[in-house]
Parts: C-alpha cells; structure tokens; sequence
C-alpha cells in the first residue's frame, strides 16, 4: 500500500477503498442512517470526512476524536504493512 494522507478532506469513498475497517467506525457515529436511506452509492463519492461530520452534527471535539481514531487506524495498518 502506498502511503496516502488522510485528512478530513479526504472523501469518504476514497477513505473507505484505503481503510475499509473506517466505516466501522463512521458507523457508530451515523453512517448507518445513510445506508438505512440507501443513498450511500450518491454519497460517498461526493461527501468528505468533514462533510459527513457535519451532516451528522457532531460536536467539533467529538469530529477530532473520530479523525484521531481513523488516522490511528490508518498509522497501525501502515506499520503491520
């Protein structure tokens, strides 16, 4: 895998083809209501982490909690790699 920056404007469908296991995390935090209205195809492609974070109305401390815990993620994969 080549090292990419994630950022928080990274769009979702590029975060999810580089660290699936992130929309597990989005999950808890109110992606399931944009699968549960089936518009995730419509999206992904469109929406950022930023994006998302403030479609969901997360608090500004809880949005740098969920980009800390991906960009972790994402540094935990890199050093397996």
């Amino acid at each position: 895998m080549t090292a990419v920056k994630i950022s928080e404007d990274i769009l979702l469908i590029e975060l999810f083809r580089i660290l699936p296991e992130s929309r597990d995390i989005l999950m808890e935090v109110g992606y399931r209501r944009i699968r549960e209205l089936d518009i995730e195809e419509v999206v992904t492609d469109k929406l950022t982490l930023r994006g998302f974070t403030r479609l969901v109305n997360l608090p500004e401390g809880e949005a740098g909690k969920i980009f800390k815990q991906i960009q972790d993620l994402y540094n935990k994969k890199l050093e397996e790699m």
